[in-house]
């Protein structure tokens, strides 16, 4: 299901079941944790989620196994534990993960791409949550992920009624961070610029938005990481590569 390749300090993980529109089955969320830390011990300083099938970025959960679930009792939980520990594993890369959506972004795609630090949309990108077309419900901390992004009011609409958003709305109301024409181009240059940087500091910043986006405003580790950082080479590597006027080498 998943492709990865690293080049430059840049991870391309790259969704590839075209033939059945990247749908996302119990073994591709079990598969994806150790992807992206494959990803990280491979050097990579930032990670591009993208799409191999044409038009489409994920359909979202495989149909045949959510049918499956109606029967199988046993199986549901295993489920949703698959997919929670995926996406926690993108939300804990310590490398930024971009999500490049220029297609369908259905159900538990849009999850994927939401535990994803920034999503760039294309012309062809299209979103939609729809587990009130199936009867089911989503899980409560993509909820709440979806509610952080776009607030209740947007949530609600796009739960309720199952609404499909296209790029220009997606970015509207905070689905969205950059829409561009050349979707694969522009995550590309802002992976670039990532990996230009320092890791140790990203891994940091990534953090310390993690803590403020649950409403944690001080926090006795983040400090000592803060603190450490100034002792640390890669801040001797800024400076002097500041007053040498110099792109600096960072080792992290």
């Amino acid at each position: 299901m998943f492709d990865l390749l690293v080049t430059d300090r840049i991870a391309r993980l790259s969704l590839a079941r075209p033939e059945a529109r990247n749908a996302l089955r119990v073994a591709d969320w079990r598969a994806l944790p150790g992807l992206v830390a494959q990803a990280v011990d491979a050097g990579a300083r930032a990670i591009v989620l993208q799409s191999a099938a044409e038009g489409m970025f994920c359909a979202g959960a495989d149909l045949g196994e959510l049918a499956g679930l109606g029967a199988d009792a046993a199986a549901r939980q295993p489920f949703r534990t698959a997919m929670r520990a995926a996406l926690d594993a993108v939300r804990a890369s310590p490398a930024p993960v971009i999500a490049a959506v220029d297609g369908g972004c259905f159900g538990a795609g849009v999850a994927l791409a939401m535990a994803c630090d920034i999503r760039i949309a294309g012309p062809r990108a299209l979103f939609a949550v729809t587990p009130a077309k199936l009867g089911i419900g989503y899980p409560l901390e993509d909820i709440a992920r979806l509610h952080a992004l776009v607030g209740v009011g947007q949530a609600a609409r796009m739960l309720f009624g199952a609404v499909t958003l296209d790029a220009a709305e997606a970015a509207r109301i905070g689905l969205a961070e950059v829409v561009a024409d050349e979707v694969a181009q522009a995550a590309d240059a802002l992976a670039a610029a990532m990996a230009g940087n320092s890791p140790a500091s990203l891994a940091l910043l990534k953090q310390g938005l993690a803590l403020a986006a649950g409403g944690i405003a001080s926090d006795a580790g983040h400090d000592a990481a803060f603190d450490a950082a100034f002792g640390a080479a890669d801040f001797a590597e800024g400076i002097a590569a500041f007053r040498a006027r110099r792109r600096p080498e960072f080792q992290g």
